[in-house]
């Protein structure tokens, strides 16, 4: 009666450590496919994402700071 119990413990520990490795594989299985989204995402924005125009302008652009004033060609 003692070996029975003690197999079916066993049986029953190796169903519940099976059971957790299994769920914990899922889960870093998700975690790393979300990582990689993420990722993929945000290479996607930074290369096709809104960027700001220059826009180029008839003449250079002049200020005048105080000191001096400042000529962009």
């Amino acid at each position: 009666m003692e070996n029975i119990r003690k197999f079916i413990v066993a049986i029953v520990g190796l169903g519940i450590a099976a059971l957790m490795i299994f769920v914990m594989a899922t889960v870093g299985l998700a975690v790393i496919g979300l990582a990689v989204v993420v990722g993929i995402a945000g290479l996607l924005v930074a290369k096709f994402g809104p960027r700001r125009k220059v826009h180029k302008e008839s003449g250079p652009r002049v200020w005048d700071d105080g000191h001096g004033k400042i000529i962009d060609m």
